[in-house]
């Protein structure tokens, strides 16, 4: 998930596990716990550069394997995520970009084939990223974002606690009906996703595969998202992570998408 897959949908503050902790009393709110999840980023890629292996996964088995660099960066209350495929050769060039700057989101795909940049409207956040199990939506998590939210009893996962969040999209043009998270409390990162649709079925599943401590910062280094309709997966594995929060905020500009 950059804010980019995380849903990935959905990356964005790799901070130290410390920060971005819910405040409040024993029983925080659920607001106030996908709010620290947001702050965290779904990966916990945050400030970074990483290259990331994505497989994809059809109904029969097939997999077929793509190469993206990905990197990340927080400015203020301003969110940067960029992503770039580079293999194979149907997909490398294509880049993606997504600003978050205090609710106001934008989104942007180059299409190397046709040299041309193209927004991505709001009548096209349902649609698959680049093929992918993740949708525009998912990319950014504004339908966790936007939610009426409520907490139910805690649960383990993985033999970690988390808390259990029921989060209902407030956008009529959601997809979505209700998603469920378990949000591992110590590192803030989502374990698990749930997606359902109208009438209460299940139709996209998310779960982190490998979390792990990277210079000290909590990161989802294996995810998969599942999408039950047809019975089709992406994986994403971190192969390289560069933790830094530096990156110049020129890397994240539409110029960047069709010069780099």
């Amino acid at each position: 998930m950059t804010r980019a897959l995380a849903a990935v949908a959905v990356v964005a503050a790799a901070a130290p596990a410390v920060a971005g902790q819910p405040k409040g009393g024993a029983r925080e709110s659920a607001q106030a716990i996908v709010a620290a999840m947001i702050d965290r980023d779904p990966l916990g890629y945050g400030g970074a550069e990483a290259k990331v292996t994505m497989v994809l996964v059809d109904a029969r088995g097939h997999r077929r394997e793509r190469t993206l660099v990905m990197r990340s960066r927080t400015d203020g209350d301003t969110r940067y995520a960029f992503v770039r495929f580079v293999a194979p050769h149907d997909v490398a060039g294509t880049a993606f970009l997504g600003v978050d700057a205090g609710g106001e989101r934008t989104q942007h795909l180059f299409l190397p084939a046709l040299h041309r940049t193209r927004r991505i409207s709001s009548s096209q956040r349902n649609a698959s990223f680049v093929g992918t199990d993740y949708s525009y939506a998912d990319m950014d998590l504004r339908d966790v974002e936007d939610a009426a939210a409520r907490r139910r009893a805690d649960e383990r996962v993985g033999g970690r606690d988390c808390y259990v969040i029921e989060a209902r999209p407030a956008s009529s043009d959601s997809e979505y009906a209700r998603i469920d998270l378990w949000i591992d409390k110590e590192s803030l990162l989502p374990l698990r996703m749930q997606f359902f649709g109208d009438g209460g079925r299940e139709i996209k599943r998310f779960a982190a595969r490998k979390l792990d401590r990277v210079d000290g910062r909590w990161v989802i280094l294996e995810s998969k998202m599942v999408d039950l309709r047809r019975q089709h997966a992406t994986v994403l594995r971190v192969d390289h992570i560069d933790l830094r929060d530096d990156i110049p905020l020129e890397r994240f500009t539409v110029r960047a998408l069709e010069r780099e």
